[in-house]
């Protein structure tokens, strides 16, 4: 048993590794281009083989932050690389099953996560992981409720390509974070786990506002996904 779960912890570790090289790879590609969903479909994929392999660990050592962790996170790649699928949500398209499901158990798991670290908080254990845990959880939660109501009500006709940055760059800020919380041993350790968010949140407001200022100019998403990026 201890070379079975030896050898999933190096595909988590390897597929991390595929993870953290191939998102910033597919995020300077050109948008909508060959080398853009190529390298995308690498970090999506890899990103399964490190949700799968998280859970089995978080379970079988039962760590239940790491098992929290493990769907807070993957829940964001989902929800970016399935908004792909769902440009015409609201005029043709509707969410599929796997979106309902994943949706559900995103809030579910995010409910819960806020939940336990509140009563962690309360009986003093953990520390600020505890803190942590309410954090991601309610973090989790707004991504989640913000899915649900463009679900049931999308009248925005480009808010698939705003969401799937979102899931995308916000699944990889998580990446990062697994990253620093295990290799960065030189920072304090509650830096460890909350400077990439600190680093990445801008980087998501400011590309937002990038696509929403030349959407605003009557460019087409269409248009912008097949040019590189401008300045």
């Amino acid at each position: 048993m201890e070379a079975v779960i030896h050898g999933i912890l190096l595909a988590h570790i390897l597929s991390g590794g595929v993870a953290l090289v191939a998102a910033p790879v597919a995020m300077v590609a050109t948008k909508g281009g060959e080398a853009h969903r190529k390298w995308g479909k690498a970090y999506f994929w890899a990103m399964t083989v490190v949700f799968v392999t998280a859970l089995v660990l978080s379970i079988f050592k039962w760590i239940p932050f790491l098992l929290m962790i493990a769907v807070f996170s993957y829940y964001w790649v989902v929800s970016g690389y399935r908004w792909l699928y769902l440009k015409k949500l609201g005029s043709g398209t509707s969410p599929g099953m796997l979106d309902w499901a994943a949706l559900t158990i995103a809030l579910v798991f995010n409910l819960a996560f806020t939940a336990w670290g509140i009563i962690q908080a309360i009986s003093g254990n953990l520390g600020f992981y505890a803190y942590l845990a309410i954090g991601f959880g309610i973090g989790g939660l707004v991504v989640a409720s913000g899915n649900l109501r463009r679900f049931l009500n999308n009248k925005d006709r480009n808010a698939w390509l705003f969401e799937h940055l979102g899931g995308m760059l916000g699944s990889y800020i998580a990446a990062v974070t697994a990253f620093s919380s295990q290799v960065f041993s030189f920072m304090p350790e509650l830096w460890q786990w909350i400077w990439p968010s600190i680093a990445g949140a801008p980087v998501i407001a400011y590309t937002t506002y990038k696509y929403k200022k030349k959407i605003s100019r009557n460019r087409k998403v269409e248009d912008l996904m097949t040019l590189k990026a401008e300045s």
